[in-house]
């Protein structure tokens, strides 16, 4: 039996979105002064706001952040923390295609760059979660979700959904 109270948790939807171009990949390397993952690389996204779907919500966060109009965009997995913070963040991960415009150089947010997909992917600062689900969802074979606990911005635990596909597959 699990004794969580769930009552003491405050449930934060965000939206997460990477776009691919080839082999390469648009990222973000978050500035120094931002509260979660500062100078960590990541992609591009936020929180939902009141009255905002998801898909709304990642067109927008993307554009603000980037500067580019997203034409094609899937909704690839759901990546849930859980932080000793008193927050639950599901992070509804998309992926896109297809844009229009070019990508600033800087943002509010931080510096924007081109990278290959396998670089990013061994990059010494991307955000922890990343590397677990980024090429399930790029694939798009499968839905990923997946889970992971956090004391003090470090996670303790993790699970996923990658042996569920797996026995169904058997």
């Amino acid at each position: 039996m699990i004794d969580l109270d769930l009552a003491n948790y405050k449930v934060s939807p965000l939206t997460l979105t990477f776009l691919i171009k080839g082999d390469e990949i648009l990222t973000l390397k978050r500035s120094s002064n931002k509260k979660i993952y500062p100078n960590k690389i990541s992609g591009f996204g936020g929180k939902v706001e009141p009255g905002e779907d998801l898909l709304a919500s990642a067109k927008r966060e993307f554009l603000e952040e980037t500067g580019l109009t997203l034409k094609e965009i899937s909704l690839r997995g759901m990546f849930m923390r859980m932080m000793d913070t008193g927050y639950l963040n599901q992070m509804y991960l998309f992926v896109a295609n297809e844009f229009e415009g070019e990508p600033k150089e800087i943002s509010d947010e931080g510096e924007i760059q081109w990278l290959k997909i396998e670089n990013f992917l061994n990059h010494p600062d991307i955000v922890d979660h990343v590397p677990l689900y980024l090429r399930q969802i790029i694939e798009g074979k499968d839905f990923y979700c997946g889970m992971g606990t956090y004391n003090q911005d470090t996670m303790t635990s993790y699970t996923s959904n990658e042996s569920h596909f797996d026995e169904r597959r058997n």
